[in-house]
């Protein structure tokens, strides 16, 4: 056995951080898309919700248009063709970059605002997804060079996603069924179908239900759809590639075109929606297989590390050792996705140094 390299005030950190990283979960497991802090706002903002109405469908979709229409006429106005109809009359590269501070999605603000609040599940949950999918499209149109936008549509992701968690603890299985299928129904539309990490986030409002028996089909029939609708991306990117071989350039917020292959985006689903299960395994209480899915997957960087956190949160040095020395062998160069450089400054190399350090110390 070589000696270990690293200084061993490095393995402390390395135990703690294990130690922590289960605590953001909240199970007896790390988990990707799922954290505790979910479930602690959502009991935070439930002392808030009241059985109040929300804004009827047609009225929701005024406000949140009215602001939004406003912002892009102001953008037809900068065109040099008097014939400009919409964005059509600007290209992005032209647009002056999109500021949160201009109030176009301040009618999405207040729809959203008076979703949150309300106990009204299934109505609430209508009016989420026409946000989701209307922020989702305005962003493609406008030139978000600062991320204000996306950020924007990141916290109200992240929103829907604690929402959803008081749904799954409070609506009946029939209600709660009907509001998580609004907004997974959001998350198959074009614009969210074409950004796998985004639709994979929205997937994850399933998780809460996982926990019990008679809401656990939901999660299964989100994956479901999530999965016939990524096969349809698929057929319609190889249909436009045979018709057509600029048929998948799409712009950028920057106004450059990008090739939106199919191979790209099913990879970026793949791995997403394999976190996805992993958690929905967790949820379940099904820990032995989610840690044999991390050890099967060593080559994702995510889910090796994960299990090597998993590894020395338990004191199971020798399966560390075994485990680090298997990526190793596979690929000498496989970098940390989850573990930060300051506590594994040789990346793999420091994990097997500290299983290797423990096992001399007789642990």
């Amino acid at each position: 056995m070589t000696e270990p390299t690293t200084p061993p005030q490095h393995f402390e950190a390395l135990r703690d951080f294990a130690n922590d990283l289960l605590s953001h979960s909240g199970l007896q497991g790390p988990t990707f898309l799922w954290d505790r802090s979910i479930h602690d706002d959502a009991q935070s903002d439930d002392a808030e919700r009241e059985d109040i109405p929300v804004a009827p469908p047609e009225e929701a979709k005024q406000t949140i248009d009215a602001p939004i229409r406003w912002y892009l006429r102001a953008m037809d106005s900068l065109s040099p063709t008097p014939q400009a109809d919409g964005t059509d009359g600007i290209n992005r590269t032209d647009m002056p970059t999109f500021y949160y501070s201009t109030g176009a999605l301040s009618g999405v603000e207040a729809v959203v605002g008076n979703a949150l609040m309300s106990t009204r599940w299934c109505d609430a949950a209508g009016n989420l997804a026409t946000a989701l999918i209307t922020t989702s499209s305005f962003l493609g149109s406008i030139a978000d060079r600062e991320g204000e936008g996306l950020a924007y549509l990141k916290r109200l992701i992240d929103e829907t996603r604690i929402y959803f968690d008081s749904v799954a603890q409070h609506a009946d299985p029939v209600t709660g069924g009907q509001a998580l299928s609004s907004i997974v129904s959001a998350a198959c539309q074009d614009d969210f179908r074409f950004n796998p990490v985004q639709m994979v986030q929205l997937i994850s409002c399933s998780l809460p239900f996982a926990q019990w028996d008679d809401t656990r089909v939901f999660v299964y029939d989100a994956i479901d759809r999530a999965q016939a609708t990524m096969a349809s991306v698929e057929r319609d990117i190889r249909s436009n590639d045979k018709d057509d071989p600029a048929g998948n350039l799409m712009m950028d917020s920057e106004g450059n075109l990008v090739d939106v292959s199919a191979g790209g985006i099913r990879e970026q689903f793949d791995m997403s929606m394999l976190m996805l299960r992993h958690d929905v395994l967790r949820m379940c209480g099904e820990d032995e297989q989610a840690d044999h899915m991390l050890s099967e997957h060593s080559d994702i960087e995510p889910m090796a590390d994960a299990y090597a956190a998993q590894l020395i949160r338990r004191g199971q040095w020798r399966q560390l050792r075994d485990f680090a020395g298997r990526v190793l062998a596979d690929d000498p160069y496989q970098q940390m996705a989850l573990i930060p450089p300051q506590l594994a400054p040789d990346e793999w190399h420091t994990i097997l140094d500290l299983a290797q350090y423990e096992l001399a110390q007789g642990r």
